[in-house]
């Protein structure tokens, strides 16, 4: 529906609070446990961290789909840009934020057996996302306080930093001509930034790949990669590699690859089945 001239349309994400810089909150309206479709138990709230630069619009496709699905939960949507890409030091201020939706979800001193949050992370902007609000948690946690029990969806992530990822992450939205002539300087800046890599006085998608695999297993129940041979910007190997090392350290780990999807695009690519392994993730890939 259009709408009445004069009237301008709501913005996506017009029923989300804003609780920061890039945290956003929805709390659903109270419903009667009779009235939901779905008899299964549904998470008590469902983390969204978005790609680098995500708009507004292609985030809210997610965040619908998700208030359909399971219309009892809150949903905390995290989200990155460019700026915090280059100064990496922002993100974590940015993602305390967050932190007393985080708290709230059960009791200090409990770890229910089952999980009571879904974490859906894209790409390396919300694999950083999660990376330091893993890290904020644990700085303000108190005494026996854990991060919650959660299932996660790692959809086009995580990654290692390279130099031609990199001057393929920066030149995407570029034309043709201006990634011709943009191209030998790109190198020349990625190369640069590798030192910094090197030397350790940098941040990179890297390091929050790594945060992944070294937090306490017993948080989380269960992960599933969502990725793709034809992503030009996250290598499929360097996906499967993670995985293998995430099931070496003790966590259950399932990988579902798409073919001929681009990043962040699995689930148009095939919308029922990208929507059927969320919906297995939750339910423990029953």
């Amino acid at each position: 529906m259009q709408p009445a001239p004069g009237v301008s349309a709501p913005k996506p994400l017009f029923f989300m609070e804003r609780l920061g810089r890039l945290v956003s909150l929805y709390r659903p309206p109270k419903i009667e446990k009779s009235s939901s479709s779905s008899t299964n138990k549904q998470p008590r709230l469902i983390i969204v961290a978005s790609w680098t630069d995500a708009r507004d619009v292609h985030i809210a496709k997610y965040i619908v789909k998700y208030q359909a699905l399971y219309p009892r939960a809150q949903i905390l949507l995290l989200k990155n840009t460019t700026a915090e890409i280059y100064r990496t030091s922002r993100i974590g201020p940015a993602m305390k934020a967050a932190i007393p939706v985080i708290r709230d979800v059960h009791p200090p001193g409990t770890l229910p057996s089952s999980p009571e949050v879904l974490i859906h992370l894209f790409s390396n902007g919300g694999s950083g996302s999660i990376a330091n609000l893993y890290e904020q948690f644990a700085a303000s946690a108190g005494p026996g306080e854990h991060f919650p029990r959660h299932a996660m969806i790692l959809d086009s992530s995580p990654s290692v930093y390279s130099v031609g990822h990199a001057v393929t992450f920066v030149s995407l939205g570029m034309s043709p001509f201006q990634r011709i002539v943009a191209t030998p300087f790109l190198y020349i800046w990625a190369i640069g930034w590798s030192v910094l890599v090197a030397l350790g006085l940098v941040t990179t998608s890297g390091d929050w790949a790594k945060a992944h695999n070294n937090k306490p297993v017993e948080t989380e129940a269960h992960r599933v990669y969502i990725y793709s041979g034809t992503d030009v910007l996250i290598d499929d190997k360097g996906v499967e590699s993670h995985a293998a090392d995430a099931e070496a350290k003790g966590f259950s780990v399932k990988l579902e690859r798409f073919e001929n999807s681009a990043h962040v695009a699995h689930a148009r690519t095939d919308e029922h089945r990208y929507w059927e392994i969320v919906k297995k993730t939750w339910s423990g890939f029953s």
